[in-house]
């Protein structure tokens, strides 16, 4: 065992103490207990504030916990524990999370905040029915729409043979990260739109669909034919993996290029005239936060999954799911042998078209902007009808 595991492991019981006698003592105060749990630690930081803004008029008659495995500062009420030591912890009213979990406080209702605001693809489709096999063991998943409550439903229909897999209760509740964010873009609405935000999806999702083929002949061209600046923010599971940390010190020393890892990015899109991606969910959060276009870069890989007619391809619905549909509804599909300078020196003269068609699409999701009411009342309801069927 190294000194980081003993660490580690110290670290994790010592907090079990601490848990454990904050949960004694909001037990005797007659509080309901809700623990938040941050199981990655890449991931914690882009979380964090949302969260926080979330659960702050919980203090009357709630008590928050939060978990987590990072090594970055965290706030008051945040404890540092391994999931495998949560079977020390006394029960909760409710655990929830925003990224899956394994193991969970016994006698606790599971929620799971799901992190994307439209229907993108969720994983590899090799590694769809692990993923439901996962989030089986929740009780209850929040989503942000009716279409990304129908995609969960096809996805645990193509394994009702499994005995391991059931699918949660789902529940509409828009997305609570979006309003929080778009207040603060509203507040940065006075920046100059004179950047292309390059954000591709974790580059291991999907291999042989991702924009990290090619990319550094992408930033080159776009450097040298747009007078516009670029900012490479890679997902955040990414940001210290040898392929992107290549791209950045290959970029780094050029001025119209700056390489971006803040955890909250409202900054970053309230600058950027447009956003470059391959299928990452940010494209639709990226257009319903700042009425921008997107420009989605499509590799030849991708576009034969999508356009299969082979019968194990078609049963995982891409072509069918309104990220892949709705594309040029919110910008534009650029192949991977066409100009992509060309096509955004284009764009930039023509942005404004697609306002209404961004704004038609982000109506549809019906909790946009009520999102954290429709939480509050879900989590309300959760504890207080559990408590009275008791």
């Amino acid at each position: 065992m190294n000194e980081l595991s003993f660490l580690n492991i110290f670290k994790s019981l010592c907090s079990v103490i601490v848990i454990n006698i904050l949960i004694i003592y909001s037990r005797f105060k007659k509080k309901k207990i809700i623990f938040y749990y941050h199981p990655k630690k890449l991931l914690t930081g882009i979380h964090t504030f949302y969260i926080e803004d979330l659960f702050k008029d919980y203090k009357q008659n709630f008590f928050l916990i939060y978990g987590h495995r990072s090594e970055i500062k965290l706030g008051k009420n945040y404890f540092f524990i391994k999931e495998e030591y949560f079977r020390f912890l006394l029960n909760v009213e409710i655990f929830i999370s925003s990224n899956i979990c394994d193991k969970f406080i016994k006698d606790s209702k599971k929620v799971y905040l799901n992190h994307h605001i439209y229907d993108s693809p969720l994983v590899n489709f090799k590694k769809e029915q692990t993923l439901c096999s996962r989030l089986s063991k929740y009780d209850i998943i929040f989503l942000s729409s009716q279409n990304l409550i129908k995609l969960y439903n096809e996805m645990f229909s193509r394994y009702n043979n499994s005995p391991k897999i059931k699918l949660p209760v789902l529940k509409e509740i828009g997305y609570p990260k979006f309003d929080f964010l778009e207040k603060k873009i509203k507040n940065n609405s006075t920046h100059r739109k004179d950047s292309i935000l390059i954000s591709p999806v974790n580059i291991y999702g999907d291999p042989k669909f991702s924009l990290i083929n090619g990319l550094k002949e992408l930033i080159d061209e776009l450097i040298y034919k747009t007078d516009l600046n670029i900012i490479f923010r890679p997902h955040p599971s990414n940001r210290h993996d040898p392929k992107i940390l290549q791209i950045k010190s290959l970029f780094e020393g050029n001025i119209k290029f700056s390489y971006d890892i803040s955890e909250d990015y409202s900054l970053v899109y309230s600058k950027s005239l447009c956003l470059l991606t391959d299928h990452s969910d940010t494209a639709y959060m990226f257009a319903f936060l700042t009425m921008r276009p997107v420009v989605f870069f499509s590799n030849k890989n991708l576009d034969n999954f999508i356009n299969s007619k082979e019968k194990k391809t078609n049963l995982y619905n891409y072509r069918n799911l309104n990220y892949f549909i709705n594309r040029e509804k919110i910008g534009i599909i650029v192949q991977q042998d066409a100009s992509v300078s060309e096509k955004i020196n284009k764009l930039r003269h023509e942005y404004k078209k697609y306002e209404i068609s961004i704004s038609k699409l982000k109506n549809d999701i019906k909790y946009l902007g009520q999102s954290k009411k429709k939480f509050n009342d879900e989590i309300k309801s959760l504890i207080f009808n559990n408590q009275k069927s008791k």
